[in-house]
Order: structure tokens, then C-alpha cells, then sequence
């Protein structure tokens, strides 16, 4: 037996729960229903049944109307495509469109609990009937129309179900609660959503411009396909300096998470002027290079896509929430994640300055010169010598590639140079030059070459008794413990 309670809570009536398994048990379970102080009790005449079993295109026309007020209709064009109509008409996306039409053309209940107006009509409040969360009208193919009414969900400790009630039939229906949630859906959820596919693997500039005209920009110095790449990138603005890999690594996995969400309106001038898009906060530029992405198929084929150089701009808004902001995209206006947003828009070019001395890994390296302010200098030279005879794991047709070190032309102990570069590889900077700084003499530059053709240069200045100032490819910013770098043999 199942109870149902007053909204006003001044009477509450429970029925023992020994009784309910008793009836139960006895297969003489029966929905109650408050009326003031006498308490009636209702045969249940069905368990459960189908009020409609249609096929989806038999649905002729439909409009939804919510409790929050939000309204909208919709009907089938010619190839079955369900279209929502008004000031513009677009199509509702494919699966929510599904869930839609089959649950009005299937519309089924779980129980009857009651065939007499009588014995709910005055108590429509109690059922959440009387401002229902949502009323669906339906007219199907044969002109059959139906308006149907869904109210709370059952309060009943042993039951979970919604009320629900049809125009011009007189019973109290119990139905499932995803039946209502199928239609309970806001019109900007079912419109389409662009989407925004960024590879990061691409990824070659991001740039972000604030509202107050103030830039900030990474960009990568090479190609993509260099097996070096991500120690190539270089914050461009509003300094120009090497960036951090873990950084550049991080700010590309953002860019690449840059998903819309929700469709909110045409990007008209009152909307841009609405929702804080006609002066952006921030226009996020992503500019991926021409080049090739391959996604595996349904058949288990290896699809291969030739794309070509593009650059994918966004602009964000004000801030809907706390989780999302509004933003622009190919001139309509959708929903976006702020963290993800603002993971981009405030990051902080100093903080993804490189803070190693040595930014060329040691695999890649073809050379290194070492000048000094008395004149001398050393150049360091990397060769591979291919052993076609040994067997390797990792090189094609098992051979194995030995490195080569010359120092001024003369051979000398690889392992040595490959010891001491290792050390110069975790070399940080001690800290931050003041603003203003202006660099002296250099006292020792270090010139580090690439197989992919770059050029790294370090250049160490006196700071002060303690401390070089550091020059990484033109720019001086920070400083380093005096004698930090190991002396190369």
C-alpha cells in the first residue's frame, strides 16, 4: 500500500508497515489517496499498460511547455528530421530527438491510481497537477491530439514514480520518472552545437588578446614534425623567451579541451552587447599547422586525413556561473567551460618561461660552441655512426647507432660530454632580474645546435658577486648562482 501526503503536512497518516507487507503479500496492495481527515481507499484496476504505441512517424506536430516557462514546438520535415519552429528553424540533434518522439509515441504507465476525477480533483496541488513541470501536446498523423500533464514524483518511502494525468481522460496516472525527464528538456539543449576540433598535436600558436589590448602569445620556432618540437616553443608576447615544455604541453591539452556547450543565441549585435561579447574579454586565437590526423574506423581501418593550416578563434564573454562563460564561435553565441577558458585566457607568460639554462635535449644536439670573454672558444661536435652488424631494439632492421664527440676537431670520450651536458640539463635559474635591468658584458656564451636545424643561445653576464645574469636567445631575465654551469672537459 502506498502513501500519499498533504503538501501542507498538518495532517500525516502513515500506514504500519507490518500492514503494507500484509496486503502486499496478499496481492491486495491499493494506492491511497488524503482526502482532509477520511482516508479512501482505491482498487488498483491495471498494473501497469500502454495509454499509446505508435510509431515515431506518426508524430505530426509537438510543442513542450515547462514549469520554468520555457516553451517550444516542433514537428517532422519532409525526411523525418525533427524541426523546432519560431523566429529560426533548426533541427533538434539526432539522439535527443529519438528519446522525444518514442516516448509520445509509446506512452506507457505503471499504474492507474484512480478513474474518478472526484477523488483527486480538488487536490491537484497535492500532485504537483496543478503547475505541472511539464505539459506535452502531441497531435500524430491521424489527428488523434493529446495534452499531457506531469506532475510530482511520489514521496513514498517504497515507490518511485510521477504523477501524470491526460486532458479529457479521467485517470490519475503513475509513470516512470524518465518518462517526463525524456521531454523536460529546455529548447536550447536540443540545438545543435558546433564543435571545435583542435589537434594538439597541430598546434603551433595560441594567442590571447584581453580587453584592455594587451597580448599574450607561444609560439613554436620549427615544425611540428620535429622531433624536437616541444623545446621549440617560445613565449613571443609580450617578451619574447623560451617556454617551458610541461607548460606548452599543458596550455595545448587546454585548447585542445575547448568544447562548447550549450546553444544560447545568434550572434547578433544585441546578443554580442547582451552577454558581454561586443568587447570580449579575451578572443583566444588557436593557429594549427597543414598536416595529417588519422582516427581508426568502425571496420577497424586506419582513416587518414590531409588537413590544411587553420586557425580556430574564440571569444569569450561574460560569465553565465560559476562553471560556465559565454562565448563566441563561428558568430553564434554557445556556453564554455570557465576553467578550461580560463586556463588559457589567465595564464601568465612569465609563468611558463623556461626556468632550465639548457633547453636542447641531448638527442637531438648536433654541437655545442663555448666562447669566452678572453677570446678562446671550444666547439663541441655530435655525430652517429650506424653499426649494421649489432643488434638493437628500437632501430629498424636491428641496427645500432653509437655517438661521436669531437672537441676543436680532436675525438674525444663521448660518455664524458654526455656526463656533463646531463648536469647542465637541470640547471635552473636562481630567480627573477629586477625590472629595468640592463645586461653588461658577456663573460661566457654558449651556443647549442639541432638536427632539426634550431639554435639555442646562453649567454652569462655579471649580476652581481653571487650571481650571472642569463641571456636565453636574446632576452635577460632571470639570474644564476655564479659558476652553476659545470665545466665542460
Amino acid at each position: 500500500m502506498l502513501q500519499v501526503e498533504k503538501k501542507n503536512k498538518k495532517i500525516r497518516k502513515r500506514w504500519p508497515l507490518a500492514i503494507l507487507c500484509a496486503l502486499i503479500a496478499a496481492g491486495c496492495a491499493a494506492w491511497v489517496i488524503f482526502r482532509g481527515g477520511e482516508t479512501p481507499v482505491i482498487e488498483r484496476t491495471d498494473t501497469s499498460g500502454s495509454i499509446t504505441n505508435r510509431e515515431t512517424d506518426e508524430i505530426a506536430w509537438m510543442r513542450i511547455t515547462l514549469k520554468s516557462g520555457d516553451s517550444w514546438e516542433a514537428e517532422p520535415d519532409a525526411d523525418g528530421n525533427l524541426i523546432v519552429s519560431g523566429e529560426t528553424e533548426w533541427e533538434i540533434r539526432e539522439l535527443l530527438a529519438e528519446r522525444i518522439q518514442d516516448a509520445l509515441a509509446n506512452l506507457v504507465y505503471e499504474e492507474i491510481l484512480s478513474e474518478d476525477p472526484a477523488e483527486y480533483a480538488d487536490r491537484l496541488s497535492d500532485f504537483g497537477l496543478d503547475e505541472p513541470e511539464v505539459i506535452a501536446e502531441v497531435r500524430y498523423t491521424d489527428g488523434v491530439e493529446m495534452t499531457i500533464r506531469f506532475g510530482n514524483l511520489s514521496e513514498l518511502e517504497d515507490a518511485d514514480f510521477r504523477y501524470m494525468t491526460i486532458d479529457g481522460d479521467d485517470r490519475l496516472y503513475a509513470v516512470a520518472d524518465s518518462l517526463m525527464e525524456d521531454l523536460n528538456t529546455e529548447a536550447q539543449m536540443l540545438h545543435p552545437v558546433d564543435r571545435i576540433e583542435i589537434q594538439e598535436d597541430r598546434i603551433d600558436r595560441v594567442r590571447v588578446t584581453l580587453a584592455d589590448g594587451s597580448v599574450r602569445e607561444w609560439a613554436l620556432e620549427g615544425k611540428i614534425t620535429d622531433s624536437d618540437a616541444g623545446t621549440n616553443w617560445k613565449v613571443t608576447e609580450p617578451v619574447n623567451y623560451p617556454a617551458d615544455e610541461e607548460a606548452i604541453s599543458n596550455l595545448k591539452k587546454n585548447a585542445g579541451n575547448l568544447v562548447l556547450g550549450l546553444y544560447v543565441a545568434e550572434g547578433t549585435e544585441e546578443n554580442l552587447k547582451e552577454y558581454g561579447l561586443d568587447n570580449p574579454k579575451a578572443v583566444v586565437e588557436v593557429h594549427m599547422a597543414a598536416g595529417s590526423t588519422g582516427t581508426v574506423t568502425s571496420i577497424g581501418t586506419y582513416d587518414v586525413v590531409e588537413r590544411e593550416e587553420e586557425t580556430v578563434t574564440i571569444a569569450v564573454g561574460n560569465e553565465r556561473n560559476e562553471m560556465t562563460d559565454y562565448a563566441l564561435f563561428g558568430g553564434v553565441i554557445y556556453t564554455l567551460n570557465h576553467f578550461i577558458s580560463t586556463a588559457i585566457t589567465e595564464l601568465e607568460p612569465e609563468d611558463t618561461m623556461a626556468r632550465y639554462i639548457v633547453v636542447s635535449p641531448l638527442e637531438s644536439l648536433t654541437g655545442v660552441e663555448i666562447e669566452r670573454a678572453d677570446g678562446t672558444k671550444d666547439v663541441y661536435k655530435i655525430s652517429t655512426v650506424t653499426d649494421e652488424e649489432a643488434e638493437s631494439d628500437g632501430y629498424d632492421n636491428e641496427e645500432a647507432v653509437s655517438y661521436v664527440c669531437t672537441k676543436n676537431g680532436e675525438e674525444m670520450n663521448y660518455e664524458t660530454f654526455s656526463a656533463v651536458y646531463a648536469r647542465w640539463l637541470v640547471v635552473t635559474v636562481s630567480g627573477k632580474l629586477p625590472d629595468g635591468w640592463e645586461k653588461k658584458e658577456t663573460e661566457i656564451k654558449y651556443t647549442f645546435r639541432t638536427r632539426s636545424g634550431g639554435t639555442h643561445v646562453v649567454e652569462l653576464s655579471e649580476y652581481d658577486a653571487l650571481h650571472d645574469a642569463v641571456t636565453l636567445d636574446g632576452s635577460t631575465v632571470f639570474y644564476l648562482i655564479h659558476d652553476g654551469m659545470t665545466e665542460m672537459p
